[in-house]
């Protein structure tokens, strides 16, 4: 496993104690990534920077967005309007130390 693989790139703060991180690997799957989602939406995980990164290099915009969608997260219409909800997002929690949630 290189060390792309083992940066954790989001963070649910469940199970406790110790939560979940998510890595590369786990991004991958589009149902993980609309599950955490979710969870996002419901203030449980963060997306770093870096997941951001790799879910916008690898799955792509319009992935993300249809992925959104499904989940809820954000209420955007467009896929603009989704970019700029991702770099608000992108900007709040680098306001914030690793495994913080607010």
């Amino acid at each position: 496993m290189n060390s792309k693989e083992k940066k954790e790139l989001a963070f649910r703060i469940y199970p406790l104690p110790h939560g979940t991180s998510y890595g590369y690997t786990d991004l991958l799957q589009p149902e993980t990534v609309e599950i955490l989602f979710d969870y996002c939406q419901i203030m449980e995980a963060v997306i770093y920077k870096e997941g951001w990164d790799m879910l916008l290099n690898f799955h792509g915009l319009e992935t993300l967005y249809e992925l959104n969608k499904k989940s809820g997260w954000f209420d955007c219409d467009s896929m603009d309007e989704f970019l700029q909800y991702i770099e608000a997002n992108i900007e709040d929690t680098s306001n914030r130390t690793r495994g913080q949630l607010s």
